[in-house]
């Protein structure tokens, strides 16, 4: 801290992991606790070696919701290594820090883009250009395709129906060396836990003591509208075990991932100020995937 008006903040390298989930959580609450006293905040990435690329849209929404909540604030990025400002200024995440763009020779970026909530048909377009038109994804049918497509669309719909966000944030990044594919997306408003705990407010029963827990169980849903629910979630529980992928959901403390460790639920010691959602395909994959029948989730290959 140089001044009164000056704070700093650093970051260390970035993966898709809860480790790292739990620093930009850390650096989401830093953000949304900063005094209006404070004008200009400085993000030391003098130690950040390497940032997996969906990450962007964890780090793009606190910055972006820092902006809107101060917008006067001046957000400096001090000693961004050489290979951080190509990753940057492949991805699109470049426009927010004045650095040059750089062509993505061998397609290995899904680009970082903000969405406003009311802007699904742009996102459906987007998924489908920049994800589900990839000819290296894993073999699987248009039936099992569109569906995990539509599980997509369908997190970005709970964003609207269920918090008061008003952007979604998303990119992703292939890893040739694990054959990984990660697409994460991020919304900052009412978490999961709170969500959850609305619904029990006027009930019988206690609320779940693990909010995300009863979330994922199928049929759970905190609308009540007559329609089924957890099915497109089953379907991405049972593609990513077949797939040896990976899937990871963080909404406020409360973790979930499947892994090549397996499946398990977690606590995180820091909040996360909304949800995020990260899928990842393993590319490597030669099976080929269909549906049993239109009508069961469940995955045959």
């Amino acid at each position: 801290m140089s001044d009164h008006n000056t704070v700093c903040f650093a970051l260390t390298s970035i993966q898709t992991s809860k480790s790292s989930h739990e620093l930009l959580s850390e650096f989401a609450q830093f953000a949304q606790k900063l005094p209006d006293s404070v004008n200009r905040l400085i993000i030391d990435m003098s130690s950040v070696n390497f940032i997996a690329s969906n990450q962007f849209a964890i780090f793009g929404s606190i910055l972006h919701s820092l902006k809107r909540s101060k917008p006067n604030i001046e957000i400096v990025m001090f000693g961004i290594q050489k290979n951080i400002a190509n990753i940057i200024g492949k991805n699109g995440f470049y426009r927010h820090l004045n650095l040059p763009k750089v062509q993505d020779q061998y397609n290995t970026v899904i680009p970082y883009k903000i969405f406003k909530t009311s802007e699904i048909i742009e996102y459906g377009n987007y998924l489908t250009t920049n994800l589900f038109s990839r000819k290296d994804l894993p073999n699987m049918s248009s039936t099992v395709r569109d569906n995990i497509r539509d599980y997509l669309l369908e997190i970005f719909k709970n964003a609207s129906d269920h918090t008061d966000s008003q952007y979604i944030y998303t990119c992703g990044q292939y890893f040739p060396k694990s054959s990984l594919l990660y697409f994460t997306l991020v919304d900052i408003g009412e978490t999961i836990r709170y969500n959850v705990d609305m619904y029990y407010k006027n009930s019988i029963y206690p609320a779940p003591e693990n909010a995300l827990q009863w979330a994922l169980i199928p049929g759970n849903s905190t609308i009540n509208d007559g329609s089924p629910r957890g099915l497109g979630l089953s379907l991405i529980q049972s593609f990513v075990k077949l797939n040896k992928g990976q899937f990871f959901i963080i909404s406020e403390n409360e973790t979930y991932e499947i892994t090549s460790k397996g499946e398990r639920y977690d606590i995180m010691k820091n909040v996360f100020p909304g949800t995020i959602v990260t899928l990842a395909f393993n590319l490597n994959d030669t099976a080929m995937y269909v549906m049993e029948n239109e009508v069961s989730p469940e995955i045959q290959f």
